[in-house]
């Protein structure tokens, strides 16, 4: 019986001390075959570059499927650039407009930070998440989405110039002159854009709805008042300052000086607001209605298109100071003119000599401007707030003034000594303006308002040079590039005393008969010669 037991024990040992045996090779099994799913797995992810991004990745509608960084750029920017040429339609109410992508300033704001992440996705993370994220990629696309945008303030211009036109915009209140009365319409009510809420609907349009495609925005409104109403100019009624000035009629000037003034009849400053004249005529071109008049160039009078138009500004001038209105510039002309006194002009010239002035009333300001029997108007309406029994005089007074230089010049179809001078002209003039007040009738205070300085014109010397000998005419000639008076008379005595002494014959002596034959074709040869010269 015990021998059985002991039988029994040793065949139950024996049994158990193969089930570790078992394990190991069951583990073994298991870890060999792990790695080599593994290994398998890790050649598998690891067939694509990693610098290379793998297949069924999309950044919006570009397929980067296998491209690097470099690749992957250029076909996002390609598309960028298609992109660009598709049109974007504004709707506002019933009228539309349209402007392209690239003219809205159109970008992909993110793509380098999209391709670095397509090129990241299936190469980072473990080899079996790599694993699963191919194996997706291979069922359904990935797609990194981009975001569009667009450049404010270039497309604010757009929406500006293009689309702002399209609603009824506000209307001000406007006010005329018509037979001595004021006629006043009402302002009316409108529609505007709304810049921030339409470019705000456009990047909402491109980033949630677009198909790369063209598409239609509904533009944003906003409530459009006007800035001038009715109330605000009913206080223009009385006349604040008037000026004219004396133009004629019938010449190219006056034409110019009838347009200017068309140009700036009718104007209505607000307070405070500035008032160009130079800007107001401009542009001075034919197709504006101006013609070539006379104008200042250089101390001379020229021919210059819109010539004339400086007796409209001054014309004006002298109405707004009588107003008393702010001047925020003012230059006088560089010669002195002959419509007004000498510091009461106002001159236009270029961008660098204008007329501005500015309202410093507390109400609207008209100004009206017309040409009536040669003469050109101007009138300053408002409200008058200035105490009863107050006027305003201006003075011109002349402080020194400046003979015209002389400038000589040739004249090769006159005869030497012969001398013409230019008729008329100015002299150069400096001057000031006085501004006198009086309180019912007394002076109450004289100031010096503006000074002006103005250059004498040119007074042209024409000197004949013309001599049948030439050395007579370079010699004037000479004296003549020197500009000096004294040389130029001294060299015209010296020329014309070289002339008068080749006019007197010279003496021949007297020859015996033999002497004359022997010498007769000399003399016959110098007799041709002195022909010539005289010729």
């Amino acid at each position: 019986m015990q021998k059985r037991r002991r039988k029994s024990k040793r065949k139950r040992t024996k049994g158990h001390s193969k089930i570790p045996v078992i394990a190991v090779t069951v583990f073994a099994s298991i870890v060999l075959l792990c790695g080599i799913a593994y290994f398998m797995l890790y050649r598998e992810v690891n067939k694509i570059p990693k610098d290379t991004i793998c297949d069924g990745i999309y950044i919006g509608q570009v397929d980067v499927s296998g491209l690097t960084v470099k690749k992957a750029q250029e076909a996002l920017n390609s598309k960028a650039e298609e992109y660009k040429q598709q049109i974007i339609i504004f709707k506002a109410r019933e009228q539309k407009a349209e402007a392209s992508l690239a003219e809205l300033g159109f970008e992909i704001a993110d793509g380098d930070k999209l391709i670095k992440k397509a090129v990241k996705y299936g190469h980072e993370g473990s080899v079996w998440n790599r694993y699963f994220r191919l194996r997706e990629l291979k069922k359904e696309k990935k797609i990194f989405k981009p975001t569009y945008k667009i450049n404010d303030e270039t497309a604010a211009g757009i929406l500006q110039e293009r689309v702002s036109g399209l609603l009824p915009g506000a209307s001000d209140a406007t006010i005329a002159r018509s037979n001595g009365q004021f006629v006043i319409t009402e302002e009316t009510e409108g529609a505007g854009v709304e810049t921030e809420g339409t470019l705000k609907a456009v990047r909402a349009f491109l980033n949630k709805k677009w198909d790369g495609k063209g598409g239609e925005v509904k533009v944003v409104e906003t409530v459009q008042s006007p800035q001038v109403r009715k109330a605000d100019l009913e206080p223009i009624q009385d006349k604040l300052g008037t000026f004219s000035t004396y133009c004629g009629s019938g010449q190219s000037r006056v034409t110019n000086i009838e347009n200017g003034v068309r140009q700036i009849n009718g104007a209505v400053l607000m307070p405070g607001e500035e008032y160009s004249a130079g800007k107001a005529m401009q542009p001075f071109t034919a197709d504006n209605g101006y013609v070539e008049g006379g104008a200042f160039e250089n101390g001379e009078v020229v021919m210059s298109m819109a010539g004339g138009i400086c007796q409209v500004s001054s014309t004006l001038y002298n109405a707004v100071i009588y107003a008393e209105l702010e001047v925020t510039s003012r230059q006088p002309h560089s010669m002195t003119v002959n419509y007004v006194k000498p510091s009461r002009d106002a001159a236009i010239a270029g961008d660098y000599k204008d007329f501005r002035f500015k309202n410093n009333y507390d109400t609207p300001i008209f100004i009206e401007g017309y040409i009536e029997n040669g003469k050109v108007i101007f009138n300053i309406y408002g409200k008058e707030t200035r105490p009863a029994g107050r006027t305003i005089e201006f003075v011109s007074e002349t402080i020194s003034t400046e003979e015209r230089p002389k400038k000589f010049e040739e004249d090769a179809g006159a005869a030497i000594g012969k001398i013409s001078e230019t008729s008329g002209g100015y002299k150069g003039v400096s001057a000031q303006l006085w501004k006198v007040v009086y309180e019912n009738g007394s002076e109450v205070s004289r100031d010096v308002f503006n000074k002006s300085v103005y250059k004498p014109s040119v007074n042209k010397v024409k000197v004949g040079t013309s001599s049948s000998n030439p050395e007579c005419t370079q010699l004037v000639r000479a004296a003549i590039q020197t500009q000096d008076e004294a040389k130029i008379k001294a060299a015209i005595a010296n020329a014309k005393a070289k002339e008068a002494s080749a006019s007197v014959p010279e003496e021949q002596p007297e020859e015996t008969p033999e002497e004359n034959q022997e010498e007769k074709p000399e003399e016959n040869s110098e007799g041709t010669e002195q022909q010539g010269e005289g010729q």
